[in-house]
């Protein structure tokens, strides 16, 4: 690796990769049920929401993968008006580090690069018992020198916290 190389970076997703990113959704979902009820697998034992199918149909959804020293090891969904908050340019609606990946920094870097690379007011919502990814967004939302909102909110009968950019 050169120096200006770095071992993480986001990319969006390819064709190719949507069968990685579909079965990592699996693997995000499997990690959200801990947090809430209204997730459960089917007779087949699989979580029939995976919404990965939409973000290769519509342009204002973009898929994206984190890559770690070229290996795939997370992914990030973002959507753009008419899918964002009102009054946001971006909605992170899933981002996810696969565990071997976690505690190293990929999470971090692949956030700051998602700012680079689509600057604008971001709003995010995490499970209120999801207290590693409330923390998560803090410190980065508080490392990178975002202002930000936060507030409970209810969605789908689910206690959140919501992050909103105020900047």
């Amino acid at each position: 690796m050169n120096n200006n190389e770095l071992p993480t970076r986001l990319v969006k997703a390819c064709d190719s990769e949507k069968n990685a990113l579909k079965n990592m959704f699996q693997l995000y979902l499997h990690d959200l049920s801990a947090y809430t009820t209204n997730l459960n697998i089917n007779a087949d034992g699989i979580f029939e929401n995976n919404d990965i199918d939409t973000y290769y149909e519509k342009d204002t959804l973009i898929p994206m993968v984190i890559q770690h020293n070229n290996m795939i090891s997370g992914f990030i969904l973002l959507n753009t008006p008419p899918y964002a908050s009102q009054g946001y340019n971006y909605y992170i609606n899933d981002f996810f580090v696969l565990r071997k990946f976690r505690g190293k920094g990929v999470g971090n870097t692949a956030a700051e690069e998602l700012f680079r690379a689509y600057p604008g007011k971001y709003a995010m919502v995490q499970l209120i018992k999801n207290d590693v990814a409330i923390n998560f967004w803090k410190r980065v939302l508080n490392e990178n020198g975002f202002e930000f909102e936060e507030k409970e909110v209810i969605i789908d009968g689910d206690a959140c916290i919501f992050h909103g950019l105020l900047v």
